[in-house]
């Protein structure tokens, strides 16, 4: 799983150092993704043996998923982190008009049970950690 965010808001202090320090590290994280809009996500589902879904074809799967939810003009963000997701082809404007809405995506996700375990899937993956379930 990996995810776009609208950038961080919220930054500790110079005088606060969070490498020690996972609860404020996590109360800030939090305080971002609960003020911001997701504008992407990307899924990748793996087998036991980390091999990519190839539904009998010659190549891999992964999913990408654009939500509509963030307004670049009215929304909170980062200017650095906007400028990059434009450079990266991010189409903040076709996003609005065709993306998916994230709570519909979030309902679908838990109803078909890709979260929370459901049908007995063994690990997340989450770009370089895994954690097991």
């Amino acid at each position: 799983m990996n995810t776009e965010f609208s950038g961080t808001i919220f930054k500790p202090s110079k005088q606060v150092t969070c490498e020690d320090n996972p609860v404020i590290n996590y109360y800030y994280m939090k305080s971002n993704v609960d003020t911001l809009q997701i504008i992407q996500l990307a899924l990748s589902l793996l087998d036991a043996y980390s091999n990519l879904p190839d539904f009998d074809s010659p190549f891999c799967y992964v999913w990408e998923f654009n939500f509509k939810d963030f307004n670049i003009n009215q929304g909170h963000y980062a200017n650095a982190l906007i400028e990059l997701l434009k450079r990266q082809q991010i189409d903040f404007e076709k996003n609005k008009e065709k993306g998916i809405d994230s709570k519909d995506f979030a309902k679908k996700l838990w109803d078909y049970g890709l979260v929370f375990n459901c049908y007995g899937l063994k690990s997340i993956y989450l770009d370089y950690f895994s954690w097991r379930l």
